[in-house]
């Protein structure tokens, strides 16, 4: 109702405006002259023009989102709201550059950042939906296709504008687009790999590691790019302060993902002989045989030729079905294999006491035979 209120009134007060100028003035030419010299006539078409942009937003939101989720809607209005005050520090740098061009392309930018949003919101929800519908792949696959175009296209006209008039306000913004980019290109990646999951008969346990290095190769593009931003706006506009947070933040969680790549590798080097096979007795001497990852119970997988298998007996594992397998951690608490290798792609400490899963004295150990 208050969005039906706000475009009427914003729609009228428009097309007073015009209606007005070109009853005052004789032709085209000079009736556009004289809406664009006066500041009030311009405040109330970009008005409109804005909320034109937020009809149009909503048409594209209907045909590739239909119904926003309560959380994809939330995240809008905070993501919205930091966007908007980054970018209006930002005006403090180019404040002799702004005009009505940077308004449109401003408006612009924050435009394409909301769908970028949404996608990343809706391959997250991927995972947490057992089977999406066809339309939903056509929507994607059209709306990151189209996204990753405008932004590359966007990208380049920022650079040529540049290198042809020299550095200005575009600077900013083929940062913006660039940053884009590669958010487009890393949510199209975990788009595909939910993709690749989906169209498994078991659980792809590679697949966290794969977006883990989807997620440190963006970390690392943008924090390249943020580098070369602070560096040619310290060079020509002095220091930017907004630029300082999300620099520091990138910087931090670049490093924060590669101190996490280390702890993993190290982790799961050698699992078999660092993580010993559970035996019989020790899922007797624990209280409880119910591997707490999966919530499910672990058994002793006899082999050929195994005096307690009682004649039984299964084949040995084969690569690609020993993930339910139990392992010992040193701390004793013992896991299935799968769940185990999963878990330390995240954390690299004991799920039931938090204690490290690669004590020091056995890495030491292992790094002097190395």
């Amino acid at each position: 109702m208050r969005l039906a209120l706000y475009g009427g009134v914003s729609t009228l007060l428009a097309t007073a405006v015009i209606v007005e100028a070109f009853r005052q003035r004789s032709n085209f030419y000079t009736a556009c002259i004289y809406l664009a010299k006066s500041s009030a006539c311009m405040l109330i078409i970009l008005n409109a023009g804005i909320f034109i942009s937020i009809m149009l937003g909503r048409l594209l939101q209907a045909v590739f989102f239909g119904q926003l989720r309560p959380i994809e809607v939330e995240h809008l209005y905070e993501k919205s709201w930091y966007a908007v005050t980054e970018t209006c520090l930002a005006m403090t740098i180019f404040r002799d550059e702004f005009d009505i061009q940077f308004v449109i392309v401003f408006t612009t930018l924050l435009f394409l950042k909301i769908f970028h949003w949404l996608c990343q919101d809706r391959v997250e929800y991927m995972e947490q939906t057992p089977a999406v519908p066809a339309n939903f792949h056509a929507r994607m696959i059209s709306l990151m296709s189209a996204l990753l175009v405008i932004d590359c296209r966007l990208a380049s006209r920022a650079i040529s504008t540049i290198m042809v008039k020299g550095p200005n306000m575009m600077i900013m913004f083929g940062f913006e687009y660039a940053i884009l980019t590669s958010t487009i290109v890393s949510t199209i990646g975990k788009y595909t790999l939910n993709v690749i999951e989906s169209r498994m008969d078991e659980p792809w346990e590679s697949k966290s590691i794969f977006v883990f290095y989807l997620d440190l190769v963006t970390d690392f593009f943008k924090l390249i790019t943020y580098m070369v931003f602070f560096a040619i706006i310290c060079n020509f506009y002095g220091l930017p302060l907004h630029i300082i947070r999300d620099v520091y933040v990138t910087f931090r969680s670049f490093i924060q993902k590669c101190r996490d790549l280390y702890r993993y590798r190290r982790a799961t080097r050698n699992m078999n002989e660092l993580y010993p096979d559970a035996t019989e007795e020790d899922l007797q001497r624990t209280s409880d045989s119910t591997c707490i990852i999966c919530r499910e119970d672990m058994h002793i997988r006899a082999t050929e030729g195994d005096p307690q298998a009682g004649g039984q007996s299964e084949p040995e594992p084969v690569r690609g079905r020993n993930s339910d397998i139990p392992k010992k951690l040193p701390c004793g608490h013992i896991f299935h294999f799968g769940c185990l290798r999963s878990w330390l792609e995240r954390q690299q400490s004991c799920p039931t006491c938090r204690r490290s899963v690669l004590p020091e004295g056995l890495y030491y150990n292992h790094i002097f035979r190395s």
